[in-house]
């Protein structure tokens, strides 16, 4: 019987990266979808969004455009399951800024080692607080009927600015909710460039 081989996790991100309408499919349906039920599931429980995992990942690997569907479409998605309460389409603004950063670094070709993704999240987590910061504030008037309206509040109580307060919230949500995005996205760029690196070699 012949054994079969399991795969790596970077052949297997070089693989489906390399088939369009795979890639595409997990862009458009896939990633959404398990981008927007995360959030769900942690709208009441985390002062986290957790609605960017798979949008980082999907322009680590599958390309900028990519991680720029995923994060309309999560929103999209945000939107049917929240009873289209109209608070979320404006925020893919963020995601998209998530997907191109992230896409920024991997195509520069420097995302390898802490430095990079720590700069990398770093900025990711300033794009995201500070445009949803103006979102909140300029939109909404601050209040997005999410858990994160009582950290915001608190930081109101030292600041007459409903910007500054929203910015100032977000802060370290996102620091700690893009990290758990960028780093994995990373990761899975790395593992696929060595095994694009390796079917080369192989050749």
């Amino acid at each position: 019987m012949r054994e079969i081989k399991p795969r790596s996790l970077g052949a297997v991100s070089l693989e489906v990266s390399r088939k369009p309408v795979l890639a595409w499919g997990l862009a458009i349906v896939v990633f959404p979808l398990a981008n927007a039920l995360l959030s769900l599931a942690a709208r009441d429980v985390l002062p986290l969004f957790l609605d960017s995992i798979f949008t980082a990942i999907a322009a680590a690997v599958l390309g900028v455009w990519h991680g720029i569907a995923v994060a309309i479409v999560t929103n999209g998605w945000n939107e049917v399951l929240d009873g289209f309460s109209g608070l979320h389409l404006p925020f893919a603004v963020c995601g998209i800024a998530t997907a191109l950063i992230v896409r920024a670094f991997v195509a520069s070709g420097k995302y390898r080692g802490a430095l990079p993704v720590s700069l990398c999240v770093g900025a990711v987590t300033l794009a995201n607080a500070l445009l949803g910061a103006l979102i909140a504030a300029f939109v909404y008037g601050g209040g997005t009927r999410m858990n994160l309206d009582n950290i915001v509040a608190g930081f109101a109580l030292f600041t007459d600015s409903v910007l500054t307060a929203a910015f100032l919230g977000r802060l370290p949500i996102n620091l700690v909710d893009k990290t758990l995005a960028v780093a994995p996205a990373l990761y899975l760029a790395i593992v696929k460039a060595a095994a694009a690196a390796a079917g080369q070699d192989e050749r």
